[in-house]
């Protein structure tokens, strides 16, 4: 018996860091990063108007230039989120990154 009630003590910590990391204002998204990410955007823009002006025609194009942008913003993002979570809530931190990929997840996923 003594086992099952590590297993439940074990559950039952889980649930109160995830309530802790869910109550905690999460920091990981650092205002450098969103800035750097918005220049990737216009400097997208600008590439897609002085290469693709016509690119309802050029669709391969259009969606290397946005979506090499995309996963170079993901990449910034995940790198500064992880470096910042730990160092802002290092006890935390495991959780309340997995809870921000949670809150962020459907967005990636297209509607059918």
């Amino acid at each position: 018996m003594p086992r099952d009630d590590l297993y439940r003590a074990l559950g039952d910590i889980n649930i109160i860091r995830r309530q802790l990391a869910n109550a905690t204002v999460f920091r990981g998204y650092g205002p450098a990063t969103l800035a750097t990410t918005a220049a990737f955007a216009v400097l997208a823009a600008a590439v897609q108007q002085l290469w693709l002006p016509d690119a309802a025609n050029h669709v391969r194009g259009y969606l290397l230039i946005w979506m090499s942008t995309a996963l170079l913003s993901v990449v910034l993002t995940s790198v500064q989120m992880h470096t910042r979570a730990r160092r802002m809530h290092s006890a935390l931190s495991d959780e309340m990154i997995r809870m921000a990929v949670e809150q962020f997840l459907p967005s990636m996923i297209p509607a059918c």
